[in-house]
Parts: C-alpha cells; structure tokens; sequence
C-alpha cells in the first residue's frame, strides 16, 4: 500500500510539472529565441504571443512574423508584424525603428497579403514616438518593437 501512495504521489507531482512546462510562459522571452507560443510582450492585461517565428529580411533589421494579442475580456486577435530596426547614427538609416501590423482574419496567415497595414509607430531614438497609418498604434506595439530590435530590458549584453 506505500508504494502505491508514493507512485500515486510521484505520478500526481509529474503532471502537475508537466502542466506547468506546457502552459503559457510568464515571462517575456526575446524575438531570436521564442517558439511559437511563447510571450513576447505582456502590457497590462494584454499578452503578446509569438504565433509565426519572425524572419529577418533583406535588407538586415527587417522582422516579419505574426503574433495573437490576448486581452482578458476581449476577443483574441492575431496580427501580421514587420519591423524595421535601425541603428543611431548609421549613414542612410532613419533615426527611428518602424514596426507595422495588419490585423488578421479568420483563417488568414501572416505573409498571405504583402504591403498593406492597419497601424505604423516610428519609435524615434530620442525617446519621441509618431503614429502613421490608418489607426492608432495598439500600446503594445512600442515594446514588440523594442522587443524585436533588442532595446532596453531586451539589450544584447
């Protein structure tokens, strides 16, 4: 009767591990080194989650992916990212990095469409940010963005 209690017991801790290891991850994980899945931005009640790997372009500093934005209360929706990173002072380069979306619908993948966005944010170096596109950036957009070009919590060290 022990060594069932204690295979029980062990079986039990197993799952309750295995659970753990297979629910969605708490803390940010950098761009480079997410899996489909993984939290990418948390803002407030808003999870950003990678759900197409980001592919670096040409030319270098351009990301294309796709993540599903979860707001407790709200509707799940997934969107189409691009960024462009640059870098300060780099000749021919904006002073600013750019990250663009496109909502997606039902169905759709990210890549299905090229060129057309919902939203824009410049994030220049100076701290300023600008709005361009058809609506207003979603508040989650500065910090993928940093999150993709590797800036603050995300610097390379």
């Amino acid at each position: 009767m022990h060594t069932t209690s204690q295979s029980a017991l062990l079986v039990f801790a197993l799952g309750c591990l295995t659970i753990q290891g297979c629910g969605p991850s708490l803390e940010e994980v950098r761009s480079y080194e997410a899996e489909e899945g993984d939290l990418l931005v948390r803002n407030g009640n808003t999870r950003i989650e990678l759900t197409q790997t980001f592919k670096p372009g040409e030319p270098n500093g351009l990301f294309d992916g796709g993540v599903a934005v979860i707001t407790q209360g709200e509707p799940n929706r997934r969107a189409e990212i691009n960024a462009v990173c640059s870098m300060p002072d780099l000749p021919n380069w904006p002073q600013y990095d750019n990250i663009y979306g496109r909502w997606l619908e039902t169905d759709e993948q990210p890549g299905e469409k090229g060129g057309d966005t919902d939203w824009q944010l410049l994030s220049f170096f100076d701290g300023k940010h600008m709005d361009k596109g058809g609506e207003k950036a979603p508040d989650w957009a500065k910090r993928l963005s940093e999150n993709l070009c590797r800036k603050g919590d995300f610097q390379d060290k």
